[in-house]
């Protein structure tokens, strides 16, 4: 039996090759399912978590205590208690002490600070001089504070609990700055600067004796990857609470464990919504292709019955014939999917490959089991009809009621799609279902218009149009074939469309959240020292830009460098008009000299004094030269600028100007006139009389109280306004820019704009006028509500203080990278580097979004599996049409009609597979409906794009035909009789 199996393999070679390749595929879309779902799954958790701060990921515990003389000890004994009570397998924690004490500085100010110890403080900072703490008594400090407090390594140091308690010698050792303040390192809140000054570490023999005997002890570890997705059946949410008896346990991971728990789910649908479509695909082309293979085994079943072959034999003979290309093709097709599987999501794990290998192996059984079914049918039927050479014709009946199935299908999967939950149930497969049904539909109406056509394209003596539409119409099963094709057409012009879609709209969407293609999150001494910085990284501003955003306030604020906004940012023009740049006050001088000369009139009658604050324009420090006027009415005064204050100039901010009171208790109503400002060394005059007494060049505070302003031929007469009585009335600030400020709004007006002026509120310098200048439905980075506005205008309105926010620096695509290394060596601190490609892609799509270029993958595989049933249907056929070619050569039909017609028939075939199925997937989409929005949040802030644009459809169409039109070229020309071939050319 071996032998007979083996020589019908051999002598069907073809029709073997071709049940291989429909086994391989399918089989390698099975192998890459289960290595694609676990691994992209584990790759897209490892992801999630990194690009959320380590703060949200690091579980701390906090527990008041005493150290009971051993500091060591007791930390140890409390670091194995909680590594006991809340068990981590893979987490590094880390334990540590801290008390909360307080210092006087040099100028007699007492301030907050906590004295720390940290295991492994030393590998996470760097010391800029001395040692890290050794002995007990050891302190490091940052420079900040030791510049603070006035004191460098070996200088002694006093801390207490209070003002009022005994003071605790320390001894300074080093200075320290935190390496990498974004690691889980930091995130413990009492080892973060919060409010006072940077915590004073130490070592762990000091916490003894009162008050330091008696500190919070901690431990903090960032929890991994696998214990966050609940590997093994670990429940990370169960353990944190049977630790409560621990103390304070802090876990800031259930937003982002029940994310990566629907992060898996959704990706496994999103993979099974690509690929079971190809699958079935696939299956019903194995069925296919058993139908045609049948005519060569119907003869082999007629001899096996007329030579008394029992049951068991003919099933031997008929399905052993399958088992050599089904397995070859089942391990071609394990293989193929697991290198697709690794392309596609990386390395897996041995486990991963053993599902992936299992998954395959269903493949060929089902192949197997199919192909028998079928030679059962064949077993039943009697030898008289085996012998027969009658082409096999479908059932009427059974085909009918499958078609009607499939349209009910398509119509309520695209009822689903229409409805409030279109991922439910299957709605997610409208697309590919109504296409499925379209093309049924055209298969019926197409191999009939072809057979009528034909019958009158012959009877009108147009042979070769005629001929090859009727041999299209003849041919059994011709309608299932085109339909598979057009069916393979439609999921790959749909998958490409889906994804593009997709990937254009989580760009547009990172684009739009992040506000450029690349945004640092950094800390900056002010904002001063941040657009400083990034003028020395970027002079001609090509690729940086400075950036702040405030949440926190009503309503939220964008504040952007308009001037390299167009260079930088991604505008789009649902954000309205590109705000321009505000028109610069022209602003005074600024000083760069070593003394300021004041000339001023003193109408109050009494010493006084008067207040010049000044910022350095590098630095953004404070720089505050005070004037002491006396008795006397005109009068010049003298004050030195200390030396490297104004290192590289500094604009004047304001004056400050004291209201005093009179003899009877109530503020004196005489005014001070300022006369001019200048200064030495060099000497230049910074304030003349013309700008003194122009007073739109000055403001003060908003609202009630504030100063009175009158400019008279001989200055600036300043002086109390009725009713001051706050803190901001003594300012008057320098206007150097634009008032009212220029705003861009979106979303509705806040509440006190709609019944008064528009106001900004600015720290330090109170309610600031602003004005609308255009509204728009979105911004970047804010979405539908708040306002964008211009970031040096604002950071001068502040005056020395800095606005509220967090600063950022935005770069383009294309930034070099030593732009980084540039804005650190200028004072930044980069604590968060994110770029739109990397949000993007942890972006949570709808369908099979999730799953990335898998879709793309499967969706070609499901047109190679067409491919393959369509070279099956044409190797089986062969036989007959070649006949027929020499039958029809005798009754004088020419060599050249006949090599037409057998060139015309599959191109006709492959063209009315692709344009069809092209509309089928236009009209898929059209009755199932664009989606409202492409992501599972419903985020729709910006207009989802299309999900068949023309550029996917044109390029998957095309795509398709030249893959298509390869096939054909290859059929006809596998069907070329040689015999009549070289007739041909004798007739000619």
């Amino acid at each position: 039996m071996f032998t007979i199996l083996w020589g019908a393999v051999r002598s069907r070679a073809a029709q073997a090759c071709t049940l291989l390749v429909l086994t391989a595929l399918p089989a390698a879309i099975a192998a890459a399912v289960p290595w694609f779902a676990v691994t992209a799954a584990a790759r897209g958790a490892v992801t999630a978590a990194e690009s959320i701060p380590a703060a949200q990921r690091t579980v701390v515990v906090h527990a008041d205590s005493d150290t009971g003389g051993d500091p060591a000890g007791a930390l140890a004994a409390f670091g194995e208690s909680v590594r006991r009570t809340l068990p981590m397998p893979g987490a590094e924690g880390v334990t540590g002490l801290a008390r909360p004490m307080s210092v006087t500085d040099a100028t007699g100010v007492a301030d907050h600070v906590n004295v720390d110890y940290r295991d492994g403080f030393c590998e996470h900072v760097t010391l800029a001089a001395g040692r890290c703490p050794a002995a007990a008594g050891d302190a490091a400090l940052t420079e900040a504070v030791a510049g603070r407090l006035g004191v460098g390594p070996g200088d002694p140091i006093a801390v207490q609990s209070t003002p009022a308690a005994p003071k605790i010698a320390m001894r300074v050792t080093g200075i320290y700055a935190i390496t990498d303040p974004s690691t889980g390192y930091w995130a413990d809140e009492l080892f973060r600067v919060e409010s006072g000054l940077d915590p004073i570490y130490t070592v762990a023999a000091t916490f003894t004796g009162t008050p330091l005997g008696k500190p919070v002890f901690t431990w903090s570890a960032e929890v991994p990857v696998p214990l966050l997705r609940g590997d093994g059946g670990y429940d990370l949410g169960e353990a944190v609470a049977r630790a409560g008896t621990l103390g304070e346990v802090v876990d800031p991971t259930a937003a982002l464990r029940a994310d990566l728990s629907g992060a898996g789910a959704r990706l496994l649908r999103a993979v099974l919504l690509a690929a079971v479509p190809v699958l079935l695909l696939g299956w019903y082309a194995i069925a296919l292709a058993g139908r045609y293979t049948a005519r060569d085994r119907r003869r082999d079943a007629a001899l096996l019955k007329m030579r008394g072959g029992n049951r068991r034999r003919l099933i031997t003979l008929l399905s052993g014939q399958h088992l050599a290309p089904l397995l070859a093709g089942g391990l071609l097709g394990a293989a193929a999917g697991l290198a697709a599987g690794r392309l596609l999501a990386g390395p897996g794990t041995p486990a991963t490959a053993a599902w992936s290998v299992a998954a395959a192996a269903v493949v060929p059984v089902v192949a197997l089991v199919t192909l028998a079914a079928s030679d059962l049918l064949l077993i039943r039927t009697p030898v008289v009809a085996l012998q027969r050479e009658v082409p096999a014709t479908r059932g009427g009946i059974a085909a009918l009621l499958a078609d009607v199935l499939l349209v009910a299908v398509a119509v309520a999967a695209a009822y689903q799609a229409r409805s409030g939950s279109p991922d439910a149930g299957i709605g997610a497969l409208a697309p590919t279902a109504v296409a499925v049904a379209v093309v049924v539909l055209l298969a019926r109406v197409l191999i009939r218009a072809a057979d009528r056509g034909g019958s009158a394209a012959l009877r009108g003596g147009r042979l070769r149009s005629g001929l090859t539409a009727v041999r299209m119409s003849r041919l059994a099963g011709m309608d299932r074939v085109f339909a598979l094709l057009a069916v393979a057409v439609t999921i790959l012009v749909t998958t490409a469309g889906q994804t593009t879609a997709d990937r254009e709209a989580q760009t547009e969407r990172a684009l739009s959240e992040l506000g450029a293609a690349r945004v640092l999150t950094v800390s900056a001494p002010s904002w001063t020292t941040l657009k400083q910085a990034v003028a020395t990284a970027d002079p001609q501003g090509r690729y940086a830009m400075a950036a702040a955003v405030d949440r926190a306030g009503a309503p939220q604020v964008l504040a952007v460098d308009t001037r390299r906004l167009a260079a930088v940012a991604a505008w789009r023009p649902e954000y309205g008009p590109r705000p321009q740049p505000p028109a610069e006050s022209e602003p005074v001088p600024p000083v760069t000299g070593r003394e300021l000369v004041l000339q001023v009139r003193n109408d109050r009658g009494m010493p006084s004094a008067v207040d010049v604050i000044l910022q350095n324009n590098r630095t953004g420090s404070r720089v505050k030269v005070t004037f002491v006027l006396s008795r006397a009415v005109e009068q010049t005064v003298t004050e030195p600028v200390a030396a490297g204050d104004c290192d590289g100039g500094c604009r004047l901010v304001r004056w400050q100007i004291p209201t005093q009171l009179g003899p009877d208790g109530k503020p004196t109503r005489k005014p001070l006139t300022l006369r001019s400002l200048a200064q030495r060394g060099p000497d230049a005059e910074l304030l003349g009389t013309d700008r003194l007494t122009d007073t739109t060049r000055w403001r003060t505070v908003s609202g009630d109280g504030g100063l009175e302003l009158s400019g008279t031929r001989d200055g600036l007469a300043v002086g109390p306004a009725r009713g001051s009585a706050r803190t901001e009335s003594d300012r008057l600030y320098a206007v150097d820019t634009a008032l009212p400020l220029p705003v861009t709004l979106a979303g509705p007006a806040p509440v006190p704009w709609r019944y008064g002026e528009a106001a900004l509120t600015v720290t330090g310098a109170g309610q600031v006028p602003a004005r609308v200048t255009a509204v728009a439905p979105v911004l970047p980075v804010l979405g539908a509500g708040g306002l964008l506005t211009d970031f040096d205008a604002l950071r001068r309105l502040a005056g020395e203080a800095d606005p509220t926010g967090v600063t950022q620096v935005w770069l383009t695509a294309g930034a070099p990278a030593a732009v980084v290394d540039r804005l650190k060596e200028a004072g930044l601190t980069v604590l968060a580097d994110e770029t739109a490609a990397g949000r993007a892609s942890r972006t949570v799509g709808r369908g099979t979004a999730p799953a990335g270029w898998f879709p793309v993958f499967c969706a070609v595989i499901a047109l190679l599996t067409a491919a393959a049933a369509t070279a099956v249907a044409a190797s089986v056929d062969r036989g007959p049409q070649r006949a027929a070619a020499a039958a029809l050569r005798v009754q004088g039909v020419s060599a050249r009609t006949l090599a037409a017609t057998r060139y015309l028939g599959p191109f006709a075939l492959v063209i009315g597979a692709v344009l069809p199925g092209v509309l089928a997937a236009l009209a898929s989409r059209r009755l199932a409906g664009e989606p409202d929005s492409l992501f599972v949040d419903g985020w729709r802030l910006l207009a989802p794009p299309g999900v068949l644009g023309w550029a996917a459809l044109l390029v998957s169409g095309l795509a398709a035909m030249i893959c298509l039109a390869a096939l054909a070229w290859l059929i006809a020309v596998s069907g070329r009789n040689p015999d009549s071939y070289r007739e041909g050319r004798a007739d000619r």
